[in-house]
């Protein structure tokens, strides 16, 4: 979290939001991006009726700007399609709100991020 200039503060409770549970893993699909040695990012999607949805889509900071983010969100993409799914949704900070616009995605509103004091989340989606 450094790398966008956050308080330890502010992780901790990132962490506990972006805890999964057995039932997460269960419900969603997940995956994990390696690079032999260790995971360097992380996608998990909710695919059921007609939305699916990017729940998580994390990349190590070192390892931005490689397109393995692109690998990622089209795979999430792929696999919204492949069960049925008409758009693809999700949330996201202003950090990442240039590669999703990038990726395709349209903005939709605005929902709270779930951490104190923290700015708004952007939402947003793709039509599949």
């Amino acid at each position: 979290m450094a790398v966008w200039g956050k308080p330890a503060s502010y992780l901790e409770e990132a962490i506990g939001l972006m805890s999964h549970s057995p039932e997460d893993l269960e419900r969603d699909e997940a995956w994990v991006l390696d690079d032999g040695t260790q995971i360097v990012g992380f996608l998990r999607v909710s695919l059921s009726g007609a939305d699916a949805e990017i729940e998580e889509l994390h990349l190590e900071p070192a390892w931005i700007g490689r397109g393995l983010g692109r690998q990622l969100f089209e795979h999430a993409v792929e696999r919204a399609r492949a069960v049925g799914a008409e758009r693809l949704v999700w949330s996201t900070d202003r950090y990442a709100l240039g590669f999703y616009l990038v990726m395709g995605g349209v903005i939709t509103g605005k929902a709270p991020s779930g951490i104190a004091g923290d700015e708004p989340l952007t939402l947003m989606e793709l039509s599949l």
